[in-house]
């Protein structure tokens, strides 16, 4: 039916998402794009991770992306998570 990938799929075994939604690569801009809403758990509570202090925990391997919540389905609003959360690049999900 086709290759939905969803915000929850990118996380750590035993991590967590508050919200969700979609993602895709964009390979050209080294970006990954995390948009929409998930129809389970509703939009990403990103000023909730920012108040609470947490970083984003990314693999290693994708260092060198910028991760990119784009606002709106016109793509009003495009907003670095790193610049709002900070990022720490991890080589396991217990670092």
């Amino acid at each position: 039916m086709g290759d939905v990938k969803l915000h929850r799929d990118l996380l750590w075994p035993d991590d967590w998402c508050l919200g969700g939604g979609f993602y895709r690569f964009d390979y050209v801009n080294k970006q990954v794009i995390l948009d929409r809403e998930s129809y389970d758990y509703g939009r990403p509570q990103w000023s909730k991770l920012a108040a609470a202090g947490t970083r984003l925990r990314v693999p290693k391997e994708y260092e060198g992306f910028a991760f990119v919540w784009q606002e709106g389905s016109g793509h009003i609003q495009s907003v670095n998570l790193a610049d709002w959360l900070g990022i720490d690049w991890v080589t396991s999900p217990h670092e």
